[in-house]
């Protein structure tokens, strides 16, 4: 290849490839970007609709989602409103069933649930929702390391990706929305994940507002996870929240977000320094109106 052939093809080559590099940051930053923006000061908040709700939401609410009757009257209309936007917001796929307006608004009144008391939106990497109507088969294989060896993992309830993707089994989102006092449920222990995930990261550590909260995270999580796996290895006692919290951190705070809902003098008696954190976090003291 002759020299000025070279330099015309270095001349169309090079501004493509400086392209796509920007492209892949951008792709790679947005996801933490996000949750900063939405907290630089003189950002404007957003408005709930001030439409009319839907009577058949209410009822809907009413009866699949029990964990609202324990709300105020005021903090029931929040709930709803933000529904709307949620609903308008965030694309939701059946995957083997129809989305049906129940399934929708259970699923959007237990994810507007834990925003409640906070900023909206507060779900800014969430791009879609999938429902199947059971427990089903996750798809995705995972990066393995050296030496490991791939298992097919089992079915399961729910998943939430770091890319913006929350999936859910219908059923199971019923069945543990119903019952409001055992410590279980799929939605909030889902869209835990997602809160968990804005800063790009599953590691139990949500983006914090307060100045100066990492550092009483960090210090509440570390004590209060310490304890969940010594006693989940010991195997002698309960341990303070369901088995399955002590896989991860990340799995505890998701494990711990649906304890702190459902049934949070248990929560507070067990864990009181990191309920005192997820007090803060979430803006509500669930125990204070048990």
């Amino acid at each position: 290849m002759s020299p000025e052939r070279l330099l015309e093809l270095l001349q169309t080559l090079i501004p493509w490839a400086v392209g796509a590099a920007i492209a892949a940051t951008a792709y790679r930053l947005v996801p933490r970007l996000a949750p900063i923006v939405r907290l630089l000061p003189g950002r404007p908040r957003v408005r709930l609709p001030p439409d009319r709700v839907p009577e058949a939401w209410r009822e809907v609410v009413g009866r699949n989602v029990p964990l609202a009757a324990r709300l105020s009257g005021p903090d029931r209309e929040r709930l709803l409103r933000l529904m709307q936007v949620f609903v308008r917001e965030v694309p939701m796929e059946g995957v083997g069933l129809e989305i049906t307006g129940e399934i929708r608004v259970t699923v959007a009144a237990l994810a507007c649930l834990a925003l409640l008391d906070l900023e909206y939106p507060r779900y800014p990497t969430l791009r879609r929702i999938l429902v199947y109507p059971g427990v089903f088969q996750p798809r995705r294989v995972p990066s393995l390391g050296v030496g490991e060896i791939y298992h097919e993992p089992g079915a399961t309830l729910g998943e939430a990706w770091t890319g913006g993707i929350v999936v859910l089994a219908w059923e199971s989102c019923l069945v543990s929305s119903l019952d409001p006092d055992d410590g279980r449920n799929v939605v909030l222990h889902e869209f835990a994940h997602v809160l968990d995930g804005e800063n790009g990261a599953m590691d139990g550590v949500p983006v914090l507002e307060r100045t100066g909260a990492l550092r009483a995270w960090r210090a509440a999580l570390r004590s209060a996870y310490d304890r969940e796996v010594a006693a989940v290895l010991a195997g002698d006692g309960e341990p303070p929240v369901h088995p399955y919290g002590a896989t991860s951190r990340a799995e505890f705070f998701a494990v711990v977000t649906e304890e702190f809902f459902e049934r949070p003098v248990s929560l507070r008696q067990k864990l009181p320094e990191f309920y005192a954190e997820l007090c803060r976090f979430y803006r509500r003291d669930p125990a204070g109106t048990a």
